[in-house]
């Protein structure tokens, strides 16, 4: 029997059309405002208030990672 998260968690995988499966993962390409400085010199300014940071994110486990080649061999959330 699932429980209510894991139930939580398959839900919203469905809720993303473009996820793309990368072994065990169904992942999203996500873009967000983070604030701070560009950890990059070389990318950024120095009045920089905040900066976009790309990554991606399994809708099943929830991880986060920088690049494709991070992410874990399982998924937590597999079903």
């Amino acid at each position: 029997m699932l429980d209510s998260y894991s139930y939580g968690k398959r839900a919203s995988a469905q809720q993303h059309p473009d996820a793309e499966r990368v072994g065990s993962h169904l992942i999203i390409d996500k873009t967000e405002w983070v604030p701070g400085q560009h950890p990059d010199p070389h990318r950024g300014h120095p009045e920089q208030t905040e900066y976009l940071e790309h990554f991606y994110r399994c809708t099943l486990c929830g991880v986060e990672v920088l690049q494709k080649r991070d992410l874990p061999n399982s998924c937590r959330g597999e079903v």
